[in-house]
C-alpha cells in the first residue's frame, strides 16, 4: 500500500532542503537586481563626459538622467500585470533582452533625443527583471528562509554593481578607447563602449535563464500552485530537492489545497484595469528616495569613481548585517531603526560645523536605502502569489517616483532654502518609520 503524504505548500518547500539550487538562485537574483542598477545608473556617469559631445544644457542633463527612472515607472504597473498572469520567468527573459538591446541602440546615437528616447525604452524594459525578481526569489523559499534570502540577493546586487565604478575605471578615464565607424561616421568613444559593458550583465542573465533555469523547474511551484495545478507543482519541487541532495526521495506526494489553490480554480480571470484598479487603490505604499545631481558646467574628460565602489561596498556590508540578524529581530525593528536614525542623520546635519563629521553622519542618511530590500520582502511575505508581482512593481513605482520628485525638490532648494532640504528627508523618514508598524506581520520573527 502506497502511503500518501500531503504536505501545505510552505511545508513541501521545506523539504525540498536548502542546497546548490537555492545558493545559485541567490547568486543569479542578485546579478538580475544588478542588472537595474547599473542600467539605469550608467548613464549619470556617463552625462558629464558625453555633455559636450552631444551639446547637453543643464535641462538636457536633468532629463537625461531621470529618464530612465521615467520609463520604470510607467511600465511597473504593465509588468506586474503580465508577470502574475503569464508567469515570472517568461516576463524577466524578454525584459533583459531587450533592456540590451535598447542599450546597444543607444551607444550609436550622434542626437541627444534620440539618445534619450533609447534610454527611455532601456528604462522601461530593465523595470521587470529589477521589481519581479523579489517575488520570483522570495517563491521559492519557505517562510523561515525567505527574508534573510532576500536580503542576502541584496548582498550579492551590492557586489555586481561594482562593475559600474569597474568599467568606469577601464574605460571611461582611459582616453585610448576611440573606434571610428566610417560607415555612420561615427566615434565609438569610451562612453559609448562604458554603456555598452555595462549591459553586460543582462546579457549574462539571459542566458543562464535561458539555457541553465529550465533544466531545474519549468515555472515557479507557488505560481503554479496559485493556477491550480499540483502536480506541475510537484514536478518543479521534486527536481529541486533532487539538485539540491541529489536524490530521488522527495517525500511529498500531494499537497494540500487551500484557499489560494481553490481559488484558482474558481476565479474569473480580470482585465488589465480590473487588475490595476484593486492593486493600487487599496495599496498606496509609500517609498522615499533623495536624489540630488550636480552639474559641471565645464567638459568633463576623467570621473573619481574611488568614492562609489566605496558607496556600493558599504551597501553590501550593511545588507550582509542585515542578513544575519533579521531572523531573530524581525523586519520592524530593522526599518525603525535604519529610518529614525537616518532621520536623526538629517537634523544633525544641520548643526555640524566640521565637515569630516558631516561627511560620516551624511552616509546615514545613504544608507538609509538598504531599507528597500527589507520592505520588499515584507511585500512579498504579505501578497499572495497572483497578486505578488504587481504589489512589489506598484511598491517600487512609487520609490521611483521619490527619487524623480526628490531629485527636483531638492534642486529647487537648495539654492535659497538649504535647511529645508535637510528637514524634509528626515520628515520622510520618520513618516515611514511610522507607517511600517502598520504592515501585518511586520514583526514576525523566525528561529534559525
Amino acid at each position: 500500500m502506497t502511503l500518501l503524504l500531503s504536505y501545505s505548500l510552505e511545508d513541501a518547500i521545506s523539504e525540498t532542503k536548502f542546497g546548490k539550487f537555492n545558493y545559485f538562485m541567490i547568486v543569479l537574483s542578485g546579478l538580475i537586481l544588478g542588472c537595474g542598477m547599473i542600467e539605469t545608473n550608467s548613464i549619470n556617469l556617463v552625462i558629464p563626459i558625453a555633455s559636450c559631445e552631444l551639446e547637453m544644457t543643464n535641462f538636457h542633463k536633468g532629463l537625461l538622467g531621470s529618464v530612465g527612472y521615467i520609463g520604470i515607472i510607467l511600465a511597473s504597473q504593465l509588468w506586474g500585470f503580465l508577470a502574475d498572469t503569464r508567469g515570472r520567468k517568461k516576463i524577466i527573459v524578454p525584459a533583459l533582452l531587450f533592456s540590451f538591446i535598447f542599450t546597444i541602440l543607444s551607444t550609436f546615437m550622434k542626437n541627444f533625443w534620440l539618445l534619450l528616447v533609447s534610454r527611455f525604452l532601456n528604462g522601461f524594459c530593465i523595470c521587470a527583471p529589477q521589481t519581479i525578481i523579489y517575488a520570483f526569489l522570495g517563491e521559492f523559499h519557505a517562510e523561515k528562509n525567505r527574508a534573510r534570502v532576500l536580503i542576502v540577493a541584496s548582498v550579492m546586487y551590492g557586489i555586481f554593481c561594482l562593475i559600474i565604478p569597474i568599467n568606469g575605471i577601464l574605460f571611461l578615464n582611459q582616453n585610448t578607447w576611440n573606434i571610428h565607424i566610417p560607415l555612420i561616421d561615427l566615434n565609438y568613444n569610451a562612453w559609448r563602449i562604458f554603456l555598452l559593458m555595462c549591459s553586460v550583465p543582462c546579457v549574462i542573465s539571459a542566458l543562464l535563464m535561458i539555457f541553465f533555469v529550465p533544466a531545474l523547474f519549468l515555472n515557479l511551484p507557488k505560481f503554479t500552485y496559485a493556477q491550480g495545478d499540483e502536480s506541475k507543482t510537484l514536478k518543479i519541487l521534486q527536481r529541486i530537492h533532487k539538485f539540491n541532495t541529489g536524490r530521488d526521495d522527495y517525500k511529498v506526494t500531494s499537497l494540500i489545497r487551500d484557499k489560494e489553490f481553490e481559488d484558482a480554480s474558481n476565479q474569473k480571470p480580470k482585465s488589465f484595469l480590473e487588475f490595476l484598479w484593486s492593486q493600487t487603490v487599496p495599496h498606496l505604499t509609500s517609498n522615499s528616495t533623495v536624489v540630488t545631481n550636480d552639474f559641471q558646467p565645464t567638459c568633463v574628460t576623467k570621473l573619481e569613481i574611488q568614492t562609489l565602489a566605496k558607496l556600493t561596498l558599504l551597501h553590501s556590508l550593511f545588507w550582509f548585517i542585515i542578513s544575519i540578524i533579521i531572523n531573530r529581530t524581525g523586519k520592524l525593528a530593522i526599518i525603525v531603526v535604519i529610518a529614525f536614525s537616518a532621520a536623526i542623520s538629517s537634523i544633525t546635519l544641520m548643526f555640524l560645523e566640521y565637515p569630516q563629521a558631516s561627511l560620516y553622519i551624511y552616509l546615514m542618511i545613504i544608507l538609509a536605502g538598504v531599507n528597500m530590500s527589507v520592505v520588499n520582502s515584507s511585500t512579498v511575505e504579505l501578497y499572495p502569489t497572483t497578486l505578488r508581482a504587481m504589489a512589489v512593481s506598484i511598491s517600487m513605482m512609487f520609490g521611483r517616483v521619490g527619487s524623480v520628485v526628490g531629485s527636483n525638490f531638492v534642486g529647487l532648494l537648495i539654492k535659497n532654502f538649504c535647511t529645508y532640504t535637510f528637514i524634509l528627508p528626515a520628515v520622510l523618514m520618520i513618516t515611514g518609520g511610522i507607517l511600517a508598524f502598520t504592515i501585518p506581520n511586520i514583526n514576525k520573527k523566525h528561529k534559525n
